[in-house]
């Protein structure tokens, strides 16, 4: 009998990486119709949207971390061909997700003054932001559950079905936001609350689908939750949340840096480039995403199977296929920074500070790309606390006072502050490299 040859570890990559690029290209096409829809609306409301978009992507960073435990677990045990292990694993984390999206939910409304406060917007963005925050967050239980549903999935190395799901909430989103953005066929004008609401409302046909694909697969069992053990529970959330801690400290440095923002000369326009320029540069995001999944479903499971060598591989040429596309998007980037932006708006101080924003990052895509990608290499080997301490390094310790440094020291504005952020992603390419290279991720326990 003949045996079929093992796939290539970058034909295994690909494999991974494309739904899952496919899945943030729809989502990156998907935001920018919905910034569209928002831009229509006015200036205040597009710069309501950056603390907004911000608070949502706090939620589902801290969701998607923890899910990076359940990730890791599963994939070791997919690597030794644990399949009851896997299958216990999955129904923990699933059962934990329950619990995370009541508490978490409960906490982010009672929070919602004082995050939405802490951007010091003046008063007609500060109204938009709450009411956006205060609809966006009817979805907030099924972040948490999507995202646990897709780490399992993403264990498994399996990426079509959040793929799927994700096409279905990127229809839904779209459809809805026009709807209740404007009014559309008979619909209530809802503005940044139908936004909001088109939002949660698409988050839950996500997540609802996305575990209906789990209860169909071959591990049916996988999709039942279980009530939260110590022991997984401790073993999820010891890969968890460092990874948590990961994303808190991005989001919290990215609130640190639109305060300052907010304080340069620029002011609104400002506040309503950063969503502009962060959107546009998503773009390039999307491989970034694609191939850290890639690899850390892939580090893990050669973990799981003992084989250190093609572990290592994976990270090193998940990502080098990372920066060869996000070199590609940079070029692009800078050459076409004005269309971008002005896709957005037509206010000419917003686009030209938008236009800026993107020709100044594209210089540090390419570190971005193995920062990116070899984060998300060490995750799946369970190697998180260092991941947090080198975005702590480069989110707080560096990018704020290069910040004050740039913007207000010297007098460059956000002009300034755009550097800042590249130097700071750039920095953090080198960091994640730093530590890959070093090896002792090799030796971490899930």
């Amino acid at each position: 009998m003949t045996v079929a040859p093992e796939p290539s570890i970058s034909s295994r990559i690909w494999q991974i990486a494309w739904p899952a690029m496919v899945m943030s290209a729809l989502q990156t096409v998907n935001v920018f119709i919905d910034r569209k829809f928002i831009g229509m609306l006015g200036t205040d409301q597009l710069a309501a949207a950056s603390p907004g978009s911000q608070m949502i992507f706090l939620m589902v960073t801290v969701a998607m971390s923890i899910s990076m435990g359940t990730t890791a677990i599963v994939a070791r045990m997919v690597g030794a061909r644990q399949w009851d292990q896997v299958i216990k694993s999955s129904r923990q984390s699933i059962g934990l997700a329950c619990l995370l999206a009541i508490g978490g939910t409960a906490l982010a409304y009672v929070a919602l003054p004082l995050l939405v406060g802490w951007y010091q917007l003046e008063p007609a963005p500060e109204k938009y932001a709450r009411e956006f925050l205060a609809a966006s967050l009817f979805g907030a239980p099924a972040i948490f559950l999507g995202n646990i549903v897709g780490g399992v999935f993403r264990g498994l190395g399996k990426t079509k079905p959040t793929m799927y799901a994700m096409i279905v909430m990127n229809v839904v989103h779209v459809l809805f936001a026009w709807l209740l953005i404007f009014g559309h066929l008979g619909f209530p004008r809802l503005g940044m609350f139908g936004a909001g609401l088109a939002f949660a409302i698409s988050v839950w046909a996500m997540a609802v689908l996305q575990w209906w694909f789990l209860r169909q697969s071959e591990l049916p069992e996988c999709g039942d939750p279980e009530m939260p053990e110590k022991e997984w529970t401790l073993r999820t959330l010891r890969i968890g949340i460092p990874a948590s801690m990961r994303s808190l400290i991005y989001v919290g440095g990215s609130a640190i840096f639109a305060r300052l923002l907010a304080g340069t000369p620029e002011g609104t326009a400002a506040m309503a480039a950063l969503p502009i320029g962060m959107t546009s540069e998503s773009i390039a995001f999307m491989p970034g995403f694609a191939f850290a999944i890639s690899a850390s479903a892939l580090v893990g499971q050669y973990l799981g199977a003992k084989d250190e060598t093609r572990a290592e591989r994976s990270g090193w040429i998940a990502s080098a296929q990372a920066c060869a596309v996000m070199t590609t998007m940079a070029v692009v980037f800078y050459v076409f920074a004005d269309q971008f932006a002005g896709y957005f708006t037509s206010d000419p101080e917003v686009k030209r500070l938008a236009a800026n924003y993107l020709r100044i990052n594209a210089i540090t895509e390419p570190l971005l790309a193995f920062g990116m990608t070899l984060a998300g290499a060490l995750q799946g080997a369970g190697y998180t606390i260092q991941t947090a301490l080198s975005a702590a390094f480069t989110q707080l310790v560096l990018r704020a006072p290069v910040t004050l440094l740039l913007a207000y020291s010297l007098g460059m504005g956000a002009n300034g502050a755009w550097w800042a952020m590249a130097l700071s992603s750039g920095c953090s390419g080198l960091v994640m490299i730093a530590i890959f290279r070093h090896g002792g991720w090799k030796k971490a326990k899930v």
